[in-house]
């Protein structure tokens, strides 16, 4: 029996030695670098197509404005009719104009006209050189304090403020996402290091009970246990190798470049396998927000959560409207008065006379206009669902803000019990690493075995695998806590 445990050893030994080079030989080729999150959130910033499709919404609105203050831009109007028929000129009319549109729903106005002909309309008629004329329009009932075109300018504004949030949103969710990514990532990197810390010391523990065997103070059957100990880590580690692999392409998918040639064109990126994560600072147990903070929090959602901005700012865009509804069930009336004067070449500056009382009293045309509808139903019913829509969105501002601050209270929740939680599990994987010393001493004095030996390392490297999983946790709540609170870009 005795003669088969040692062909045992023998044959174990003789294949123990096989991946010592190997492992050796990829020692030499891998060069490791470190990426961290900060450097990750740059890259996401700059390159990410989603990234760089939310900065676009900006530029949307302040096209959306430009389009809106175009209903500004003075206009140039020039308008020729002529008509001949049977060797006669009926008429000849030739109208042209500068019209100004200001800000308080006023139109100025200056131009030129001159019309002729054997048939033309007594209307129409003036000297031979033309007239020219200079005038305003101007409501008196609706319009006077807004219309549509100021109206639109002032909602235009406001969806840069609308764009802006929903920039932020954007770019938030994808942060969000990828800081999850990463400290899974993060994770099993740490992870497949505690492994292959854990198989390197299951190998140095073999060979000194190879060396023990040989000198013959224990039996060859503790080195078999001690060689499959050595085998399930080896097992572990090509596990964790491989979950590292597959998080570290979950993150390449949050990084891009620009090409070279063209800045426009993104280029998806992929981490070197050399490439490893790390902690910006180390975990401490003492960092966890105060109280105060968390009110800063608070406040700042208030007023500056991305979906708090896009309903404030909706809410003052029906606002105007409301106010434009109200202007419509007033009656319209536009007062229009035009200045008549010839052109120099007959002595405009004569004919109209001296002092104010010809300015205002010969040579002008005067007019007004009046519109208002018997039953105002459809006026009525556009305020009435602008009314409606107003408090619709106040209840949806008031629940949405409700439930803002109830997820920052339950994230802030989360962080305090993973700090405790942090503290707990750190005591226990010292209380497991004092019990494996204890054991690795009592076994030197040959009062314990391999059995148990590997027990305690078992238990203390699931107790250290879990307070990772714990330090991943808070990095990932302290992420989530930025997103709860709207902060933008996560970074306070």
């Amino acid at each position: 029996m005795k003669l088969v445990w040692t062909v045992i050893f023998i044959l174990i030994s003789l294949w123990f030695s096989a991946p010592s080079t190997q492992a050796q030989i990829e020692a030499d080729v891998v060069q490791e670098k470190a990426f961290s999150i900060d450097e990750y959130f740059n890259n996401i910033l700059q390159y990410h197509p989603v990234v760089r499709q939310a900065r676009f919404l900006s530029d949307l609105a302040s096209q959306e404005l430009r389009l809106a203050r175009g209903a500004f831009d003075p206009k140039l109007k020039s308008n020729y009719n002529t008509k001949e028929f049977d060797g006669k000129t009926y008429y000849n009319t030739w109208d042209s104009k500068l019209e100004v549109p200001v800000w308080f729903n006023t139109d100025l106005n200056i131009g030129y006209e001159q019309n002729d002909g054997e048939y033309l309309n007594d209307q129409l008629q003036n000297t031979s050189d033309g007239l020219i004329y200079a005038g305003i329009s101007l409501p008196v009932g609706r319009g006077l304090f807004i219309d549509e075109r100021r109206a639109a300018v002032r909602q235009a504004r406001l969806m840069q403020d609308m764009a802006e949030a929903e920039k932020i949103k954007e770019i938030n969710k994808v942060l969000l996402n990828a800081a999850k990514a990463y400290w899974d990532w993060y994770n099993t990197y740490q992870e497949y290091q505690i492994i292959n810390e854990v198989e390197s010391l299951a190998r140095e523990r073999y060979d000194a009970i190879v060396q023990q065997v040989i000198n013959g103070d224990i039996a060859p059957f503790d080195s078999l246990k001690a060689f499959i100990n050595y085998q399930e880590r080896e097992v572990q580690r090509e596990q964790a190798r491989l979950q590292f692999t597959n998080a570290g392409i979950m993150v390449s998918n949050f990084l891009w470049i620009s090409g070279q040639q063209d800045e426009a064109q993104t280029i998806p990126l992929q981490l070197a396998d050399s490439t490893y994560p790390v902690l910006s600072s180390p975990f401490d147990e003492d960092q966890l927000l105060d109280l105060r903070t968390l009110e800063v929090l608070k406040d700042s959602a208030r007023v500056r959560h991305p979906e708090i901005v896009k309903l404030d700012t909706k809410i003052r865009q029906l606002e105007i409207e409301q106010r434009l509804n109200r202007e419509f069930l007033k009656p319209e009336i536009n007062l229009k008065y035009n200045f008549l004067t010839k052109p120099a070449s007959e002595g405009g500056s004569a004919s109209n006379g001296n002092g104010n009382e010809s300015f205002f009293m010969n040579d002008y045309k005067l007019g007004m206009e009046l519109y208002f509808p018997l039953f105002l139903r459809k006026e009525r019913a556009k305020l009435e669902k602008t009314n409606i829509k107003l408090e619709q969105n106040y209840f949806e501002r008031l629940n949405q803000s409700r439930s803002i601050e109830n997820d920052i209270n339950m994230v802030y929740n989360t962080l305090f019990n993973l700090t405790e939680l942090v503290r707990m599990q750190g005591r226990m994987v010292n209380n497991y690493q004092a019990l494996l010393n204890g054991e690795l001493i009592k076994f030197e004095n040959g009062e314990s075995s391999v059995f148990l030996i590997n027990t305690r390392e078992t238990e203390l490297l699931d107790a250290r695998i879990k307070l990772l999983k714990l330090q991943t946790q808070y990095e990932k709540a302290k992420i989530e806590l930025m997103y709860a609170a709207g902060i933008p870009y996560l970074q306070l």
